[in-house]
C-alpha cells in the first residue's frame, strides 16, 4: 500500500456498482486540524470498543493486510450516524457519541491507512475526506477552495444482524491497538467491579478503565485496571487522564487489596528500600478489616516476632532494643506519614513507645500497706465495713479495696478511688474508727458506681468530687440506705450479702477479674468466659504464640479484644477511644479466630447496649424501638443466625422482638438478654466446652435486679 491511492480517497467520490442497489452520501464539514492528537491506533481502538460494548464476544483480527472487527450486535442505527448521539450505559466504554465518527475521520485522512469500510445492518458506508464546496458554491469561502468534508459514501444491503468493519492498514498497527484490550488478550475477561484490579502480571504502569488501555505511568510497581464507572475520569477523546484522579483511583484499588501477591510485592519493595510514585503511597488510606488482617499476615509470616521501627531522635531506645535482640524494620524509601503508616499495618511499634509503656507500668506514687501487716482490730473493721457496704449497695459497689499510709495521687486525705482499675483505697489511720470507715467506703463506692454502674446503674463521666453525676449517686445511696433503714424499723431484714463473708483463712483482698465484676451485664461476662475457655484450643489449632500473637493476625485493634473479654458495665463510655466492640467486622475477625460464630460474639457482647445506644442519658432503659443503628446490626446478626439455622435461627423472633421494643429492657434486670445467654450455651456445646455449669440454666442474674427502688 502506498500514500499514492489516497488522492482517490480524498478527492473522489465513492463509485457505487452500476448494477448495485442506490447509492447516497453523508457529508460532515469538518477542520483538518481537529482531534489532531488522535494517532490512527486510538481510531481503531475506538472501532474495536463500539464492537465489545455490542458484543463481548466480537472478533478481531488481522489478515493480508486487513484489520477485521466483526460483533453481532443490533447494527448502527440511523441515529448512530448523528454526532454527539449517544446510548453508552456505564456498563459500556463508550460515552460521548463521538468515538466511531471522530474514528472515521482519523481513518480517512491517515497517511498509514488504506481503504475503510463499514458493513452494518442495512446498509455499507465507506468514510472518505474530501474537499467541496458547500451549495454548490452558494456559500462565501473564504480560501475560495472549499472546506474539508467527511463524508459517508451510503449502500443499501441486506445484512441483518452485526457489523463489520474492515481496513487496511500496516500489522505492527493493527496488533497495537488489539494489545490494548485485555477482554482480546484474556480470554474470560470482564470489566472489574469498583474500585478496580490491580495487575501484577506485564510490564507494570499500565492503566486501562474497563479493561482499555488509556495511560501508561513509567515508574508504577504494578498496573491498574479501573471500573467503568471511572471512564469519566478521562479528558473528553480519551487519552488523558487527570493526575489526581489518577492518584485517588490507583489509591482506591491498593487500599481496597487483601490480595497475597499485591501485598508481598509492596512489602518487599519499600521494606527493602524502594520508592514508590505518588499514586502507590496508599498505606495510610487503608481502612477496611480485610486489607489490614492481609498485612497483618505477611508480618507474622515474613518478619521476626521481636522487631521495631525507628522514629525521628530515637537513638537512645534503639540502641536498648537491638542490646535486647530485637530487629529494626525500615522504609526509607517513604515519606514518614506513609512509613508510620506502614509500620502501624504491619504491627510494628515505634522504639521509643515501648520505653514509654514500661515507664508507666512502673511509675507508683503510693506507698501500700500489705494486709499482713495490719493488725487484728484493723482487718476486722476493713473487712466488716466492707462487706456491710457491698450488702446494701450491691456486690458491685466495692471490689479491691487497698490501704496505703502515704499518697500523692489524690488529694483526699482518707481515701480515693482509682478509675483505671475500679480499686478503691482508704488511708490506715481511718480504720481505728468505725464511722470514718463505713463513711469513706461509701463515699468511694459512690464514685465508683457513678463511674462504672451497676444494678439499676448505668456508667457517667461525671463522678468525681463536686461533680453533678457524684452527687446524684450520694442521693440515690442515701435514698436507698433510708428505705432499708425504714425496712429494719417494719421488722424487714436487710439484703441476704451476695457473696460469701471473708474468713480468717481468705483474707487477701483480689481484685475481680472483669469477667465476674457483677456491675457488667451477665451476658458479656459469660461470652468473656466462653473466650478464654476457647483460647487454648484456638492457640494449638492455629499456631499463634499467645493471645497478642492471635489478636495481632487480624489486624484488629486490641483495645477490641480487651473490650471481648474483659468487658465493661453497659453504658460505659470513654471521654477518648472506643467504648464497646460495636464494628461487626471487626468482632467478626477476631471470633473467627478463636473459632467462634461472630453473631453470638456480636450479640453477647452488645445487645446490653440496645435500649441505650443513641439515646439521651434519661432515656436510657425507657420502652420503645431501639435505635435504626443498634436495630441494623442486629439484623444482621440475626441473617447470620438464619444461616446458622437450627438452634441458632430459634432465637432470631426474640431478637427481633427486643430491637423493636416489643419486649422491655430495663437496666438493672439482665434476663431479657436471655436469648444472647442461650446462643452462648449453644456455642458451648457445639465446642465442647461444658466446664461452666452455671450457663446450662439460663435464669435471671441475681446481682441485677436485687436492689430496692426508693420511692
Amino acid at each position: 500500500m502506498t500514500t499514492g491511492d489516497r488522492p482517490d480517497r480524498r478527492t473522489k467520490p465513492h463509485q457505487a456498482d452500476a448494477a448495485g442497489p442506490a447509492a447516497d452520501t453523508l457529508a460532515y464539514p469538518i477542520s483538518p486540524d481537529y482531534v489532531q492528537s488522535w494517532t490512527p491506533v486510538r481510531a481503531l481502538c475506538e472501532l474495536i470498543a463500539n464492537a465489545l460494548d455490542e458484543d463481548r464476544a466480537s472478533k478481531v483480527g488481522w489478515v493480508d493486510g486487513v484489520l477485521t472487527i466483526a460483533d453481532d450486535g443490533p447494527g448502527i442505527p440511523e441515529e448512530g450516524m448523528i454526532l454527539g448521539h449517544s446510548t453508552k450505559t456505564s456498563a459500556q466504554i463508550g460515552q460521548f457519541g463521538e468515538g466511531k465518527k471522530l474514528a472515521c475521520l482519523v481513518l480517512a485522512r491517515s497517511p498509514e491507512i488504506g481503504a475503510v469500510r463499514c458493513e452494518t445492518v442495512g446498509y455499507d458506508f465507506v468514510p472518505t475526506v474530501e474537499r467541496r464546496r458547500l451549495l454548490e458554491g452558494l456559500i462565501p469561502s473564504l480560501s475560495g477552495q472549499g472546506a474539508e468534508v467527511l463524508v459517508y459514501h451510503l449502500q443499501a444491503n441486506d445484512r441483518t444482524r452485526g457489523t463489520v468493519f474492515t481496513v487496511e492498514c500496516a500489522r505492527q498497527l493493527a496488533e497495537e491497538a488489539i494489545g490494548r484490550f485485555r477482554a482480546l488478550r484474556e480470554p474470560g475477561y470482564n470489566p472489574p467491579a469498583a474500585p478496580g484490579t490491580c495487575v501484577l502480571t506485564g510490564t507494570p504502569g499500565r492503566v486501562w478503565i474497563g479493561g482499555v488501555l488509556v495511560s501508561t505511568m513509567p515508574g508504577l510497581l504494578a498496573s491498574y485496571d479501573l471500573p467503568l464507572d471511572d471512564k469519566g475520569l478521562q479528558n473528553r477523546d480519551r487519552t488523558v487522564i487527570e493526575a489526581g484522579a489518577l492518584r485517588d483511583a490507583v489509591r482506591a484499588i491498593l487500599a481496597a487489596s487483601d490480595d497475597p501477591q499485591v501485598v508481598d510485592r509492596f512489602a518487599r519493595h519499600v521494606l527493602g528500600g524502594g520508592k514508590l510514585r505518588e499514586p502507590e503511597q496508599f498505606f495510610a488510606t487503608v481502612a477496611d478489616a480485610r486489607p489490614r488482617v492481609a498485612w497483618r499476615t505477611w508480618a507474622r509470616t515474613h518478619l521476626p516476632a521481636k522487631a521495631f521501627f525507628a522514629g525521628t531522635r530515637q537513638e537512645e531506645a534503639v540502641l536498648d532494643l537491638q542490646d535486647m535482640h530485637y530487629t529494626a524494620v525500615t522504609a526509607d524509601g517513604l515519606p514518614g506519614h506513609q512509613k508510620s503508616a506502614l509500620m502501624t499495618l504491619l504491627g510494628i511499634e515505634v522504639a521509643r513507645v515501648r520505653q514509654q509503656r514500661h515507664y508507666h507500668r512502673t511509675h507508683d506514687k503510693t506507698t501500700w500497706v500489705a494486709d499482713r501487716d495490719l493488725t487484728a482490730p484493723e482487718r476486722d473493721t476493713l473487712t466488716a465495713a466492707r462487706a456491710l457496704v457491698c450488702r446494701v449497695i450491691g456486690p458491685f459497689a466495692l471490689d479491691r479495696v487497698r490501704v496505703y499510709s502515704a499518697s500523692e495521687e489524690a488529694p483526699c486525705a482518707q481515701g480515693f478511688y482509682n478509675p483505671r482499675n475500679g480499686d478503691v483505697a482508704i488511708h490506715r489511720d481511718v480504720l481505728t474508727d468505725r464511722h470514718q470507715t463505713l463513711a469513706t467506703l461509701l463515699h468511694e463506692a459512690a464514685h465508683r458506681v457513678a463511674h462504672r454502674g451497676g444494678g439499676r446503674w448505668t456508667p457517667g463521666p461525671d463522678y468525681g468530687d463536686r461533680s453533678r453525676g457524684f452527687e446524684h449517686m450520694l442521693t440515690e445511696f442515701g435514698g436507698l440506705l433510708l428505705g432499708h433503714l425504714a425496712d429494719v424499723a417494719d421488722g424487714r431484714p436487710l439484703p441476704e450479702p451476695a457473696t460469701p463473708p471473708s474468713t480468717p483463712g481468705n483474707r487477701q483482698r483480689v481484685r475481680l477479674a472483669s469477667a465476674d465484676d457483677p456491675a457488667v451485664p451477665i451476658s458479656r461476662r459469660e461470652l468473656a468466659h466462653l473466650l478464654h475457655d476457647r483460647l487454648p484450643h484456638a492457640l494449638s489449632a492455629r499456631g499463634f504464640t499467645d493471645e497478642h500473637d492471635l489478636v495481632a493476625s487480624t489486624a484488629v485493634r486490641p483495645v477490641y479484644w480487651h473490650l471481648l473479654t474483659r468487658p465493661r458495665p453497659a453504658g460505659f463510655r470513654r471521654q477518648q477511644g472506643v467504648s464497646t466492640a460495636w464494628d461487626y467486622d471487626k468482632v467478626a475477625l477476631l471470633a473467627e479466630a478463636v473459632g467462634v460464630h461472630p453473631p453470638v460474639v456480636w450479640l453477647a457482647s452488645n445487645v446490653c447496649e440496645g435500649p441505650l445506644h443513641g439515646r439521651r442519658r434519661d432515656q436510657w432503659g425507657k420502652p420503645g424501638r431501639w435505635a435504626k443503628q443498634v436495630r441494623d446490626l442486629v439484623t444482621r446478626a440475626c441473617i447470620d443466625l438464619e444461616h446458622l439455622g437450627g438452634a441458632y435461627a430459634a432465637h432470631v423472633p426474640a431478637l427481633r422482638a427486643l430491637a423493636d421494643g416489643s419486649t422491655p429492657a430495663p437496666t438493672g434486670d439482665d434476663s431479657w438478654q436471655a436469648p444472647a445467654r442461650t446462643l452462648i450455651v449453644l456455642e458451648r456445646r457445639r465446642l465442647h466446652l461444658h466446664g461452666n455449669n452455671q450457663l446450662e440454666h439460663i435464669a435471671p442474674d441475681q446481682h441485677g435486679a436485687s436492689h430496692r427502688n426508693p420511692g
